[in-house]
């Protein structure tokens, strides 16, 4: 699993309970991991499982109440999302309680899931009882022996494949099926789309594997793919392979500035902006901190479960400087700070752009791939447009 997933981004005019001080944005959602645990050990992963006599260990699990508590008081801020992730979601063992509590908080919900412990009752449950209205699924390859040495326990294929089947059954129409994409398994891109399309998936995106977690040891293996691969896989996703399937939206998670025109055009402008100053996250030890990326790197957690959420949004200086930082594109370092797209964009996944060169906001590892190869499009940068080409 990815540090996150591309959410949508707070509308900064939406009206919240607190009057904000100028330059500080809503908090629209928080990133709940819930545990640190998993029940599965992929190999490009950021979370490291721990587990006991061959069972998985769920380890450190977010407390329902405090988490509720945090809930009340931020809805006063904005709060209205919260993306359920982890580790495994599923994995805590007060899931239920802690859908149920958001739920009736009025929090609406989307989860990432590995799909392993999804049942039909427990996808009914999701459906009738909460308000979780979006589950994305890992799926990583189309035979079990592949995808279950990715992900590192076996019979994981066949357990996500009913999970998914779970989630179709019990009436999610716009489930998405999430790849992670890399040498090993990209000849499987069509045959992966085949089986979503067959086990109930509205979508498909497609995760490049990056340097994050255990990534990083892939890539040193010569295991991810470069941009040359990523252009083609573009062409491939958004043209051949998209004619064939009756899926209706295949996404590949790509920097929008590498993307060509017609692509680009075709995906809304999609610039995979998390929204990551809208949000904060809170890790499975109550820890709360930028997103996932807490776990690790402990100079971004700003506090825990308990402190003033509101004292954390307004005056904590790593979100004050994150909010300067973002705040002008045209001050970007790099290529970032000569891309036309920059001030959409904002220089993407600051978690992964900090996990590769300790900054935040700087260019992220593909665009400055792109311009080093010379394959970063003109056109998308400040100095073709000042130059008049």
């Amino acid at each position: 699993m990815p540090l996150c997933e591309p959410q949508m981004t707070p509308d900064p005019s939406s009206d919240s309970s607190i009057r904000l001080p100028a330059g500080v944005p809503r908090l629209h959602s928080f990133y709940l991991y819930l545990t640190s645990g998993c029940n599965l050990a992929c190999r490009h992963c950021w979370v490291k499982p721990r587990f006991i006599n061959g069972r998985p260990d769920p380890q450190d699990c977010i407390d329902p109440e405090r988490l509720f508590a945090a809930v009340t008081e931020a809805k006063a801020l904005g709060l209205t999302h919260a993306k359920l992730t982890g580790g495994e979601p599923l994995f805590h063992p007060r899931f239920r309680d802690i859908a149920l509590g958001l739920s009736a908080l009025g929090i609406e919900m989307n989860m990432e899931t590995n799909g392993v412990l999804l049942t039909p009752e427990l996808a009914s449950f999701l459906k009738k009882e909460t308000k979780i209205n979006f589950v994305s699924v890992s799926l990583d390859d189309d035979a079990p022996e592949s995808h279950d040495a990715f992900r590192g326990v076996k019979g994981a294929f066949d357990a996500t494949l009913r999970g998914l089947d779970a989630l179709r059954d019990a009436g999610f129409r716009n489930t998405q099926v999430i790849m992670s994409v890399h040498r090993g398994n990209a000849g499987k891109i069509e045959s992966v789309v085949r089986l979503a399309e067959t086990h109930g998936a509205e979508s498909v995106k497609f995760n490049p594997v990056t340097d994050s977690g255990r990534g990083a040891q892939m890539t040193e293996r010569g295991e991810t793919l470069g941009i040359p691969e990523l252009l083609d896989l573009e062409k491939f996703v958004y043209g051949p392979l998209k004619e064939k399937t009756a899926v209706k939206r295949l996404i590949l998670n790509i920097p929008p500035a590498i993307r060509s025109f017609p692509i680009l055009m075709e995906t809304g402008g999609c610039t995979g902006d998390c929204g990551v100053t809208g949000i904060l996250g809170i890790l499975g030890t109550g820890e709360i901190a930028m997103c996932g990326i807490g776990q690790t790197v402990p100079s971004l957690v700003y506090g825990k479960l308990g402190d003033s959420i509101t004292d954390i949004w307004l005056k904590h200086p790593k979100l004050q400087a994150l909010r300067r930082e973002m705040g002008d594109a045209r001050h970007y370092p790099g290529i970032c700070g000569d891309c036309l797209m920059a001030v959409s964009c904002r220089t993407g996944c600051v978690a992964n752009n900090y996990t590769e060169g300790e900054g935040m906001v700087r260019p992220g590892k593909q665009c400055q791939e792109a311009a080093d190869q010379g394959l970063f499009p003109a056109h998308r940068r400040r100095s073709w447009k000042k130059n008049g080409a």
